[in-house]
């Protein structure tokens, strides 16, 4: 039935697009773009799957890939129709045509770090070929997809084989995922550092090869060009997770895993840096590292407080706050709140996102006292909540919808890992493993 429906869309696709030609929408480079990739995610979708999940899987991923292009192709209709080209995403465009040539001429632009990474980015995937505005939302929105998957993959590795299928559905068609992600910018980029990062992760806290390490310091490296407080988050998380994760029984402290936690905690301590520089916080003293800090939140409270999405609150500076901060950074605004339909559609789902999340609560809180167990499911953890504490900062819904896009991957695998059970697997294979011994089915 997946597979009719894949390849019922596909015509459909292949139909729409021969219309848009002919009535000139869309213009021939940019059919040609979404083509391509169309074909590539068809050959690859078999290639990607195993035993576990061989038998839907491929014909999901097709299926995803268009629902993301669909997606893309209205957020651009969204930023020219309505916003009349004013955007983020124009003036990334504008930046890939004034520095492809410098990259042609194998030369490196400057190449700094926040905007100007991703205008020298922007430049550099548009060497081969410059496409038009929505062929460069096709072109980010296939790298965002591969972000998809690779947290798919990443999720994969924990060995939760019982809840594959309903990650999946989640990381690939959750609107918030879809949507925000599928434009030139930095959202597309971050979900691609996002999903390398944690697919390293996953790999990191089953063993301690290199080729983790190498994926895991590539997430990071790009994550931190773009959002470095983003990619402290992301360390610090894996951090707690190596650190706090139960290990199997036999398991001795290797040599190899203190040079990992080690490099990790350098790592960490990198990235701080580089975040501190750039928001401009001191941190050659403690008493310097506080006012700059509060300086710096002071601002983003201010600059995100404007317009007609504003809200109030501040960051959370106490247990007895987050509850509401909480709420504020995944899902609100509520319904009420809502003063456009974009911002309606946004609220409805988050309003079936906590109902959801209300729904297996008393699993998720019951099953919690096990989670060093299962250390993906750890790093997934501490990431939602040290992103809901960074965030909750920003004081605008709009700005909001769009950044919780980042944890809404992380979020999804607390509640399928935590809210149900699994099946039951040897101890020392569910220890390593992250899946559940068969003694805790009950609980999982």
């Amino acid at each position: 039935m997946t597979k009719l429906l894949a390849w019922t869309l596909i015509g459909l696709l292949a139909m729409g697009g021969t219309v848009a030609l002919m009535l000139g929408y869309v213009e021939g480079s940019t059919a040609i773009y979404a083509a391509i990739g169309l074909l590539i995610v068809v050959v690859i979708a078999p290639r990607i799957a195993t035993d576990a999940d061989r038998s839907w899987l491929p014909a999901t991923v097709i299926i995803a890939y268009i629902v993301k292009l669909l997606a893309s192709t209205t957020r651009w209709a969204v930023l020219e129709f309505v916003y009349g080209g004013s955007g983020d995403a124009t003036g990334y465009h504008g930046a890939g045509h004034k520095f492809v040539e410098v990259w042609r001429s194998f030369e490196v632009p400057e190449i700094g770090t926040g905007t100007a990474f991703v205008d020298a980015v922007t430049a550099l995937l548009y060497v081969p070929y410059v496409p038009t505005f929505l062929g460069g939302f096709f072109l980010f929105a296939t790298i965002a997809f591969t972000g998809q998957l690779l947290l798919y993959a990443a999720f994969r590795q924990g060995d939760l084989t019982g809840r594959l299928k309903w990650y999946a559905i989640g990381v690939l068609f959750l609107p918030t995922i879809v949507y925000w992600p599928s434009s030139i910018g930095k959202e597309s980029l971050m979900f691609l550092f996002l999903g390398l990062a944690s697919f390293g992760a996953a790999g990191l806290l089953k063993d301690h090869r290199l080729k983790w390490i190498l994926i895991f310091g590539a997430g990071i490296a790009g994550a931190g060009a773009v959002r470095a407080h983003v990619a402290l988050i992301l360390v610090g998380s894996l951090a707690v997770a190596m650190v706090l994760r139960k290990r199997p029984s036999g398991e001795k402290f290797s040599l190899k895993r203190m040079i990992v936690i080690v490099a990790v905690g350098g790592v960490l301590f990198a990235i701080t840096i580089v975040a501190a520089a750039e928001f401009g916080v001191d941190i050659s003293s403690g008493l310097s590292t506080s006012d700059g800090l509060e300086r710096v939140i002071g601002n983003v409270e201010d600059n995100t407080s404007g317009g007609g999405s504003a809200t109030e609150g501040g960051i959370i500076r106490s247990p007895l706050e987050f509850p509401g901060g909480f709420v504020k950074v995944l899902f609100r605004p509520f319904p009420t709140e809502a003063s456009t339909p974009q911002v309606l559609a946004t609220s409805l789902e988050g309003m079936l996102l906590m109902g959801l999340l209300l729904w297996r609560l008393i699993p998720i809180l019951r099953n919690l006292r096990h989670i060093r167990r299962y250390p993906y499911v750890m790093y997934a953890f501490v990431f939602t909540i040290g992103f809901v504490i960074a965030f909750s900062s920003f004081n605008n819904f709009g700005l909001l919808a769009r950044q919780r896009s980042q944890v809404m991957p992380f979020l999804l695998v607390v509640i399928v890992a935590l809210g149900w059970p699994t099946p039951s697997r040897d101890d020392d294979v569910a220890a390593s493993a992250t899946t559940p011994p068969a003694r805790a089915v009950h609980r999982m």
